[in-house]
């Protein structure tokens, strides 16, 4: 038998999210066509851009979160569509705002110089949560005997 972490031993599993044509991260300038969710290897979970260009080679790592504040954005994301109003998401490692605009929304992800902001419409928020609480829900599941 193998020494496996159970993080290690089961398999690795990646949540692609589709987005739509008003998909932007910026301060590149990127427009994504998905936002891959994965476990990190802290037991955060991790957002990745898939870009529709990247002649750059731009980092793909949009934010990497722990478990209980990516819930939270989660449930963020899920407000901010049903109560049309700004939520944020805020602990010691995490600062996340989602902004609320008529024609969708903004998600701010640290501050000042390593602020990444991605700029979303209404139905791939909603992908977005789903995809997140997905991720929660298996990193958070007790391990298998």
């Amino acid at each position: 038998m193998n020494d496996l972490s159970s993080a290690t031993a089961r398999a690795r599993l990646v949540v692609n999210v589709e987005m739509d044509d008003r998909t932007v991260l910026f301060p590149d300038g990127k427009f994504l066509t998905h936002v891959a969710i994965a476990e990190d290897a802290g037991g955060g979970i991790r957002l990745d851009a898939v870009f529709l260009f990247n002649e750059s080679r731009t980092e793909a790592t949009i934010a990497s979160i722990e478990a209980e504040d990516a819930r939270e954005l989660g449930r963020a994301l899920l407000e901010a569509v049903f109560q049309g109003r700004t939520q944020h998401v805020l602990s010691e490692t995490a600062r996340i705002a989602v902004v609320f605009n008529p024609n969708g929304f903004v998600l701010r992800f640290g501050e000042e110089r390593a602020l990444r902001e991605l700029f979303i419409a209404s139905p791939a928020i909603v992908r977005l949560a789903q995809g997140v609480l997905r991720m929660v829900d298996r990193v958070c599941a007790l391990p298998p005997h």
